[in-house]
């Protein structure tokens, strides 16, 4: 970790980087880059031998927008967009900031009744469809004034494939259109991201929001700032309607570089890719160190991997076989990038630490009362500063509840130590963090109390050496099916009530465990103390089905 002067040193470069203005808006970044190298390749789906140049990205952009104001798409509209990796996805996004709209990205797996819930809450006027959810359109026929038929669009598998989305492409240069439209305040995002009040919440995210993340990521690149060779191969796997391969399009285009896609991550296949198309940055899962034998003997490109949440063993065996540093970094949808390990700092010093505030940030812990406590003290991390987050669409009650005036609360354990580098301890809220995936556990709860064999419930996490965490849903039935105290087969079929979720959910919330249980240790209101669920129980799946397995696993 850093010594005081090189974080005294980064300090100053974050303080001379917020002095400078960034740009106008997000489109303005793509305008400028498309100006300067219009044929160099901007987004390479290297699976599906797609690519997009600058020239060709703004150009296509423009008459998107063009083609969604001719459908009646204005400035402040709000338009969901469910569609899988492509390149119809980031031209979708710009043609819609080019108007003063924004985008609504929603989980291409989602179902019926979790869309319907997106579309309503962002109060959508407008829909793009992937091909292989189309059928999603008939029930959403009559779903309401805001969202007319006509404004639902069907994307192709490819660029130029007939398609409803196609057609918005022959509208014409629209009279005025253009970028100067939007500013640093303006809407660009309703980025949907689980709580803990169950259903999640739309965080509204601004241009400006993007804009400071992606150059907060970029001054972390090495040689950012002296005049060195700037990264120009960037690498993600994450699905586009995440928030990450926003920002990291933008930081691109910021670097006049090249994003290079794949479908979705491969934990066997991921540095076989950064080595094969020479990747020199990308952000990394920790289960890409699953492959390293897929690499052996090779060097790669690599000049820098960031990473969060990886374990310590993890990072350091990362950097001792590749030479590469991998930055470890906290953010979240509500602040963007709030902590970072500052460039060229020794993270074998302190291999737990997440760094410090990152550009216009600043971060502090503070004890329940809200006052900040001393190094070496747990608490909870706060963080503050411009272009974060504007609030939870359309709930203003939870927007307040999550600030302790300008503080954002992250509901994140942290320590602070002396040097004052910040390290996570645990977390405060109620979540299952499976892979990528933050899980609201009320949200599984919900669908799992609509059987009505069932009395209560509670998802919990267990540990997972793939996936950091899986589900486990502990059930209580009502005492009237019991036979003997016991649950009868029949009573609730484990593979039924799975079939729900599978119903309700989308595949990465269903639980791969279940258990049934008498009873649950409670508070004196009656709410279940999920503390005692998780802490000194043992092997958590002991005495659970498992969905995967197939079985019930022996219990302890």
């Amino acid at each position: 970790m850093p010594t005081d002067g090189l974080t005294a040193g980064w300090r100053a470069a974050l303080r001379r980087a917020a002095e400078r203005p960034l740009p106008e808006s997000v489109p303005q970044v793509f305008a400028e880059a498309a100006a300067a190298h219009p044929d160099r390749v901007l987004i390479d789906l290297f699976e599906d031998g797609q690519r997009i140049t600058y020239g060709e990205f703004e150009a296509l952009s423009a008459r998107l927008a063009a083609g969604l104001a001719a459908a009646g798409i204005a400035p402040g509209m709000h338009v969901a967009v469910m569609l899988p990796n492509g390149l119809h996805w980031h031209l979708t996004w710009v043609a819609l900031l080019r108007l003063g709209a924004a985008v609504v990205p929603v989980n291409p797996t989602y179902t019926l009744r979790e869309l319907e819930y997106v579309l309503r809450d962002a109060q959508a006027s407008g829909l793009v469809l992937g091909t292989e959810r189309a059928e999603l359109a008939v029930p959403l026929a009559g779903f309401g004034d805001r969202l007319p038929p006509e404004r639902v669009w069907v994307a192709g598998r490819r660029l130029g494939d007939p398609c409803t989305w196609q057609t918005l492409l022959g509208g014409g240069a629209a009279p005025g259109l253009g970028r100067g439209g939007a500013s640093h305040a303006t809407l660009a995002n309703i980025q949907y991201t689980s709580g803990t009040t169950g259903l999640p919440k739309g965080c509204m995210l601004t241009h400006g929001y993007w804009l400071n993340l992606a150059r907060a990521v970029g001054l972390l690149h090495p040689g950012a700032g002296t005049g060195a060779a700037p990264l120009r191969r960037y690498f993600t796997a994450q699905p586009f309607f995440y928030m990450d391969p926003f920002w990291q399009l933008v930081m691109t285009a910021m670097n006049a570089g090249t994003l290079v896609a794949a479908r979705k991550i491969s934990a066997t296949r991921f540095l076989g890719w950064l080595d094969e198309h020479r990747i020199e940055w990308a952000q990394l899962p920790e289960l890409a160190m699953k492959s390293v034998e897929t690499v052996a003997g090779r060097t790669l490109a690599l000049r820098q991997v960031l990473t969060f949440g990886w374990s310590a063993e993890t990072r350091q065996a990362f950097e001792r076989r590749f030479g590469v540093p991998a930055l470890e970094a906290f953010g979240m949808t509500e602040i963007g990038l709030g902590l970072a390990m500052p460039p060229g700092a020794p993270s074998a010093q302190k291999p737990t630490s997440v760094g410090v505030a990152a550009l216009r940030r600043e971060a502090r812990v503070v004890d329940p009362a809200g006052v900040e406590v001393a190094p070496g003290v747990t608490g909870e991390l706060q963080v503050r500063g411009e272009h974060l987050f504007a609030g939870y669409f359309g709930k203003p009650e939870a927007t307040a509840a999550a600030f302790d005036g300008e503080w954002f609360r992250t509901g994140d354990a942290f320590v602070r130590d002396e040097d004052g580098s910040f390290r996570i301890v645990g977390r405060f809220k109620d979540m299952i963090r499976r892979s990528n995936e933050n899980i609201a556990a009320r949200e599984v709860e919900a669908v799992v109390r609509e059987l009505p064999q069932v009395l209560d419930c509670a998802a919990v996490p267990v540990p997972d050496p793939v996936r950091k965490e899986e589900i486990k849903i502990m059930v209580q039935v009502r005492p009237e099916l019991l036979r003997d105290g016991r649950v009868p087969a029949e009573a609730l079929p484990v593979e039924a009530l799975l079939a729900h979720c599978r119903g309700g959910l989308a595949p990465f919330k269903v639980p791969r465990y279940v258990q049934f249980v008498d009873d649950f240790p409670r508070t004196s209101s009656n709410k279940i103390i999920k503390q005692q669920l998780v802490q000194g129980a043992g092997d958590a799946r002991a005495g659970a089905y498992d969905r995967v397995e197939g079985l019930w696993r022996p219990a302890s």
